[in-house]
């Protein structure tokens, strides 16, 4: 009986000292100036968004995809039915084409009456009476003072070049008819103006639509940026440039970048407009809510304990740390109260942890309270040479 004990006792004996885990880090706690950070709401928009509106009145015939769909610039988005301004520009430019005939007619009466006057044109008929006019009619009221014939040419060609000039007003007219209705035309497509997506549609395929009545919304969503109203108060610390922490949905804090102020406070709220922008890659779209934290300028700056992320357990709803003891190595739990998540993923600690004590990063599955750490391993606690001497006893 006493044999199958001792046996016992030493599989215990070296269960007890064998390493339970693979090789796991520390670190120290250290201590932060904590400054109190105001959370402030916002919402994602993105970089640049238009509102496409019809210029025109009439049907539409064409819309390109859904809201989602990605689009290059210069690509048709919507176009209205333009049968009518197409006949209107028929209608117009036969009006042209009149016109520049009367103006090509006209020219060739003016150049007529220039080299072939019409007041030095002979009387009709033959003969006599012909020549009675030329030789006398015509010298006698000259030299009475009856006819000036010089006077009736300049009217003459005044009259021609005036012609002209009226010929040539139509076909401006007609000409600027013309360029109104090609503008009218283009109206009726509406074109990406940048690379982008299409957020919202406002009508369909068959709808009538109103000069000013929008079509649909188009943004460059692929550059995000969150847009907040911060009080005036807290318009300190804000420059152009500088990085903030935000988060998007609750999610994972992420740096975001200054990049707009407003320069007019609102005089209602007491607030300035601020954009702020998103890295590429994050994981947002327009409208989701975002927060961003900004500095309490009635902060006391005090200092207290940071944690890494990966030190942190949840044992139910409590946070919880493995503190190692810097004399034994002995591993023991401690409760913390965390505050926000600060900077670089580090937690601010309340209450529970002190600067200066070593926690377990990464902790195991099964870790608990009583391991030793011993060379960068946990190993299960040595059994005390009293209970050894105990059980001798108990057999004898």
């Amino acid at each position: 009986m006493q044999r199958i004990k001792g046996l016992l006792f030493a599989a215990a004996l070296a269960t007890f000292s064998l390493p339970g885990w693979a090789k796991v880090a520390v670190a120290e706690v250290k201590a932060q100036v904590y400054d109190s950070y105001v959370k402030l709401g916002g919402t994602v928009i993105p970089f640049k968004k238009v509102t496409l509106t019809a210029q025109s009145a009439g049907q539409i015939n064409y819309l390109a995809g859904e809201e989602g769909d990605r689009f290059k610039k210069g690509t048709l988005l919507a176009s209205i039915d333009d049968s009518a301004l197409l006949a209107k520009r028929k209608a117009a430019y036969a009006q042209w084409q009149r016109a520049a005939a009367a103006y090509q007619n006209a020219i060739t009466m003016y150049n007529r009456e220039l080299w072939a006057p019409q007041s030095k044109t002979p009387m009709p008929g033959m003969g006599l009476p012909s020549m009675f006019d030329q030789m006398f009619s015509r010298p006698m009221s000259e030299a009475m003072d009856i006819t000036d014939y010089d006077a009736a040419r300049r009217a003459d060609l005044i009259a021609a070049r005036n012609r002209i000039k009226e010929a040539l007003a139509q076909m401006e007219a007609a000409r600027a008819q013309i360029e109104e209705i090609d503008v009218l035309l283009r109206y009726t497509k509406l074109l990406a103006p940048f690379d982008g997506v299409i957020v919202k549609k406002f009508v369909e395929v068959g709808d009538t639509v109103q000069p000013g009545q929008p079509i649909m919304d188009f943004a460059k969503s692929n550059h995000l940026s969150i847009e907040v109203n911060v009080p005036v108060s807290l318009m300190g610390a804000i420059e152009k440039g500088r990085i903030f922490q935000a988060s998007i949905n609750h999610g994972t804090p992420i740096n975001v970048r200054v990049a707009q102020i407003f320069p007019v406070a609102d005089d209602k709220q007491h607030t300035v407009k601020v954009k702020f922008d998103i890295p590429l890659g994050a994981r947002a779209a327009p409208g989701m809510y975002a927060e961003v934290y900004l500095p309490n300028p009635q902060s006391n700056n005090l200092k207290f304990p940071v944690v890494p992320e990966s030190a942190i357990v949840r044992r139910g709803s409590l946070p919880a740390v493995y503190v190692v003891d810097p004399k034994t190595g002995e591993v023991h739990m401690k409760i913390v109260r965390l505050s926000q998540q600060g900077k670089n993923g580090y937690h601010l600690v309340l209450s529970g942890l002190r600067a200066g004590e070593k926690v377990i990063l990464d902790p195991p599955p099964n870790i608990h309270s009583g391991m030793v750490y011993r060379d960068g391993q946990l190993l299960e606690p040595q059994p005390a040479e009293g209970d050894d001497n105990q059980d001798e006893h108990d057999d004898d």
